[in-house]
């Protein structure tokens, strides 16, 4: 096996940060994504110039789920109440994931049907989402469940409340971007957004306490099966990976269910049903799965990204001649 001496991870927070390093050749591996993709990729294969420089990519579509999520315990967002339903479903129908996938990932990414990616035991690749993209049908449905719109422009609760929803986003230039997106979405349907910037660990330190009310989440495979996703959705996973503190009696019967099936047609009928069930109560709404593309500089032997390992620093090694 390689002997690397020494593993010297450098934590960059912005991306162009990032980029700048490695073409500094102060880095020697480097994985990117959004705005910064088009600066290194024409489509799917690597820049010219790049190649030239004897740089080298690896590119596979990640076993990951990018997804938002409400905090079923809220009480503006959350509940199974039908007008709190109406409510999120309005929110997911007038975004569109398509449009994001292109603005803020560059065309990037995958769009996701179920909380299932590709490339996993489990995957339908056949199942289509039941949640359309409609601005006027999301409008209609508000109206419908008596979100009246205020003289000031902004819907009120149906008990005549402001309705302000409450994004938690990353403090970097991408959360910034997301937020941007969402206030757009809901600009389009008279809902008020505000966006509340924070790093990573405090994010993840409300949701686990159920004290978010709307914000983004991820997971990347443990291993290649579905039961790593949609155990993300299982009540007694509440505090620890089920962050839209969700709980429904059918969800979780069926869940324990397939703990006791093999892979196969039996158990994705399973787990296509349960992905109806998060579409009908919408705690979350499916977003995409993201490329991985893992630039390495020419004196890199070896790399190639692992669809499942989450590094591969064992597998490399460095030609010190260079």
């Amino acid at each position: 096996m390689p002997q690397i001496g020494t593993i010297d991870v450098r934590v960059i927070e912005e991306a162009q940060s990032r980029m700048l390093a490695f073409k500094k050749n102060e880095l020697d591996l480097l994985e990117i994504e959004g705005d910064i993709v088009v600066q290194a990729l024409d489509g799917d294969k690597l820049k010219p110039e790049l190649a030239q420089q004897g740089v080298k990519l690896s590119r596979i579509l990640e076993p990951s789920i990018s997804y938002h999520y409400w905090n079923m315990q809220n009480p503006v967002v959350g509940g199974f109440a039908p007008e709190k339903i109406a409510l999120r479903r309005a929110m997911a129908m007038a975004f569109s994931v398509e449009n994001m996938i292109n603005v803020l990932l560059k065309g990037d990414g995958a769009k996701l049907h179920m909380p299932v990616p590709p490339g996993i035991a489990g995957y339908s690749p056949a199942y289509k989402s039941s949640i359309p993209y409609s601005v006027k049908a999301a409008n209609m449905l508000l109206d419908r469940y008596n979100y009246k719109i205020g003289a000031d422009g902004w819907r009120k609760t149906p008990e005549g409340k402001p309705l302000v929803i409450e994004l938690i986003t990353g403090n970097t230039s991408r959360g910034q971007q997301q937020g941007e997106f969402w206030k757009k979405t809901l600009d389009s349907i008279h809902i008020q957004l505000t966006s509340k910037a924070m790093p990573f660990a405090e994010g993840i330190k409300l949701e686990k306490q159920c004290k978010t009310m709307f914000k983004s989440s991820a997971w990347i495979a443990d291993y290649p099966d579905a039961d790593n996703f949609m155990q993300l959705f299982y009540g007694k996973n509440v505090n620890v990976t089920n962050n839209a503190c969700f709980k429904h009696p059918e969800f979780d019967r069926l869940y324990e269910q397939t703990q006791s099936m093999p892979p196969g047609p039996e158990r994705d009928l399973l787990y296509r049903k349960m992905t109806r069930i998060l579409e009908v109560n919408m705690p979350t709404l499916m977003l995409y799965s993201t490329y991985r593309n893992a630039l390495t500089q020419p004196q890199i032997i070896g790399h190639k990204s692992h669809p499942i390992l989450s590094s591969e620093w064992m597998y490399i090694d460095i030609n010190t001649k260079k």
